[in-house]
């Protein structure tokens, strides 16, 4: 009788671990409007962002992923959000991009990362600080 008992709960803990996962192992969040201010961005100018998110199974963190000069080995992070109410399926990211040096373009995406690790990055948005020199130059007449 122990035998059997000890067999029956043996194959109900295996089939507890199922092998396939649920949609929570696969589901991305999904990303509303993002935006930036300013859209003319001078050195000394931080730049803000804002994203709607939505994510069915919760968050464990929204961050901005960014890169300077569409140089993809040096991946930048900024503005990292990991506090969020326990239920959370939706919410209004804000962020903020460092100022950077004259002539730089900056390439970002908001990144949120579910509570169940599956990692969605919205369309990438860019913007260019103008150079300094550019805007000094005199305008030449023919």
């Amino acid at each position: 009788m122990r035998r059997t008992f000890f067999a029956a709960a043996a194959a109900l803990c295996l089939a507890a671990c199922n092998s396939s996962s649920g949609p929570e192992r696969s589901t991305p969040a999904e990303f509303g409007e993002v935006t930036f201010a300013p859209t003319e961005v001078t050195p000394e100018t931080d730049v803000e962002v804002e994203a709607f998110v939505t994510s069915k199974y919760g968050f464990r963190r929204v961050d901005i992923v960014y890169i300077l000069d569409n140089d993809r080995s040096d991946v930048r992070f900024a503005s990292l959000l990991r506090s969020f109410e326990s239920e959370a399926t939706s919410l209004t990211y804000k962020g903020t991009i460092p100022r950077q040096k004259a002539g730089r373009k900056v390439t970002f995406q908001v990144r949120a990362i579910t509570a169940y690790d599956v990692v969605t990055l919205s369309d990438p948005q860019s913007y260019t600080i103008p150079d300094e020199e550019e805007d000094e130059k005199p305008e030449q007449h023919n």
